[in-house]
């Protein structure tokens, strides 16, 4: 089944990339813009990359907290957070394994209270952006489309699916049953995990500390996607702006490609073009966005002392993690 979906995602890939340099190959002159870049709007985007991460470490260090019961001091959970996005960066999924097995070793946080809490911040995370991108269009330019569809409505839709699924699956898995010792105890890890998920929305407090930190993540992140198509000479409307911020942080939930490459890069060019800001650009502030958000992180792991996790990678693969161990 995995090589069935990965071999799925690597025709898709292929698909996305050949589609990209069909793209820029008939419109050869749209690949001067490239080289347009502004010094300055550069150094503010890089500026602007520490914030995001400890932004990102410190709601997902509240989330973590939340869902296992354990505090994790700051210091040495910023560094665990950061390496295990550099390894996500390098081999997809490697990092998120680190993760678990090292909050494991050092909080003795179990492997299931680790997926309940990630897959808490993955689920709120996405809620929230969308909730926050759908409230900006509504109180700022509600008329706002992409090609001829209301854009709020559309991102209603998708947010009200989104924040359902959880509620859903936990009705479903509720009315389960198995007798096999081994689907039951499947079952009630499943059970666990998405409960966890559920019960915490009764929480006002800490949902109010997750919506105030992810205000502060959509401020920031609206800020660098306006200096990201300022580089390429055009000014974009918050309206589109949080669009692009919506569906950039929705390839967190849904990814068809190794880290959404080709996927990423299509979505933002046909919303560019459904918009009227050019296909071009919208691909190719996609494209900035992942080269330099991945280089400092590249960077930054290295700095953590990444190098010496690359050659002991095979110790955080999923063969040899026994991350079905409660």
């Amino acid at each position: 089944m995995k090589s069935i979906k990965r071999v799925i995602q690597y025709i898709l890939l292929i698909m996305s990339l050949a589609y990209l340099v069909g793209f820029f190959y008939k419109n050869h002159e749209n690949i001067e813009v490239a080289f347009a870049l502004d010094t300055k709007s550069l150094l503010a985007i890089i500026g602007l990359q520490p914030i995001l991460y400890l932004l990102q470490s410190w709601r997902f260090r509240i989330v973590m907290e939340k869902c296992t019961g354990t505090k994790v001091p700051f210091g040495p959970w910023f560094k665990i957070y950061i390496l295990a996005r550099f390894l996500n960066t390098v081999f997809s999924q490697t990092g998120n394994v680190y993760r678990g097995i090292t909050l494991k070793k050092q909080y003795n946080i179990t492997y299931t209270n680790y997926i309940g809490g990630h897959t808490s911040m993955v689920w709120l995370d996405t809620s929230m952006n969308l909730l926050m991108a759908m409230i900006v269009i509504v109180l700022f330019q509600p008329d706002f489309q992409i090609g001829r569809f209301i854009a709020w409505k559309i991102i209603a839709i998708i947010m009200i699916i989104v924040i359902a699924l959880p509620v859903l699956v936990e009705k479903w898995l509720g009315s389960l049953s198995f007798q096999n010792k081994t689907l039951a105890w499947i079952h009630q890890q499943l059970q666990q995990v998405v409960s966890t998920t559920v019960n915490n929305l009764k929480d006002r407090i800490y949902l109010g500390k997750l919506f105030i930190l992810g205000l502060l993540l959509f401020a920031r992140t609206c800020v660098t996607f306006y200096i990201y198509f300022l580089c390429f000479g055009t000014k974009v409307d918050l309206p589109a702006l949080a669009v692009f911020y919506a569906i950039f942080k929705l390839g967190n939930f849904i990814i068809l490609t190794p880290g959404n490459l080709g996927i990423q890069e299509l979505v933002f060019g046909f919303l560019s073009e459904n918009m009227g800001i050019g296909m071009a650009q919208g691909i190719l502030v996609s494209t900035l966005t992942r080269v330099i958000g991945t280089s400092f992180l590249l960077v930054l792991g290295l700095i953590f002392g990444g190098h010496d996790l690359l050659r002991h990678r095979n110790d955080f693969s999923y063969n040899n993690s026994n991350m079905a161990e409660k």
